[in-house]
């Protein structure tokens, strides 16, 4: 009686703080894998957002940046929205020694978004001849601050906690990227055709989500930095073939 009054305690406090409950990932041998093959388009007419301005060393980065918030290629193809597969519980090993790479240059992150896995390394590199400083708040948390003043500097990290890392440049307010930590390997980034690519997946039925940062714009902070609406989230049920590939489509408008 006391255990059953415990867990029912515990999972009170759960639901009223939001602690969220982590899904562990076991590592397995995958045999007949399949392959999701994933398509982002945005569709209806393409907004026209303002350029950014450049408020620090204007010499070098410019008087303004354009907005990455949403690029749009051939076809309606949607670059650097996420896709991953949600609450996937196991499946192929995790690479460790896999390095991501950040590159500050012409005063943009490079990419502008990307993906990792928790406990790997995060490689920043400043290609600038300038003072960059990499700031990373994840859900809202700074787990990252690091001036880089010299050009070439490289600095290296672990991220350890999950979920949407929010990148800036402090010395550059107009300096923006993302990084989505996940717990497990099954992620990727759409690319200029607006495709991702998640390999090796067991055979079976799961929940396949596409993040996109939003491109509405609400405001701006108190360094002039624009903000948009929150990120938009799509969802589809997808059922992977063994040795096979699903083709799944995705509009955002």
């Amino acid at each position: 009686m006391k255990r059953f009054l415990s867990s029912i305690i515990i999972l009170t406090f759960i639901f009223i703080l939001g602690i969220s409950i982590s899904y562990a990932y076991d590592e397995v041998e995958v045999k007949d894998g399949g392959q999701i093959i994933g398509h982002v388009k945005f569709t209806g007419a393409q907004p026209k957002l303002d350029p950014i301005k450049v408020n620090k060393n204007q010499d070098y980065c410019g008087n303004e940046k354009a907005s990455e918030a949403l690029i749009v290629g051939k076809d309606g193809a949607v670059k650097y929205a996420v896709g991953y597969l949600d609450k996937i519980e196991k499946g192929k090993p995790i690479d460790r020694k896999k390095q991501t790479d950040l590159d500050q240059k012409k005063c943009a992150f490079g990419p502008h978004v990307s993906t990792m896995i928790k406990g790997t390394e995060l490689a920043v590199i400043n290609s600038d001849p300038i003072l960059h400083n990499i700031n990373i708040n994840v859900d809202g948390i700074q787990r990252m601050n690091k001036g880089q003043p010299k050009q070439n500097q490289v600095v290296v990290a672990r991220l350890r906690h999950i979920g949407q890392g929010d990148i800036t440049c402090d010395s550059h307010t107009h300096m923006r990227g993302y990084i989505h930590i996940f717990d497990h390997p099954y992620h990727a980034v759409t690319d200029d055709a607006g495709s991702f690519t998640i390999d090796n997946i067991p055979p079976g039925k799961y929940m396949l989500k596409v993040w996109h940062e939003s491109w509405k714009l609400t405001g701006h902070d108190d360094d002039g930095r624009p903000l948009y609406d929150k990120p938009i989230l799509l969802t589809k049920e997808v059922e992977v073939p063994a040795k096979g590939i699903a083709h799944v489509n995705f509009e955002l408008k």
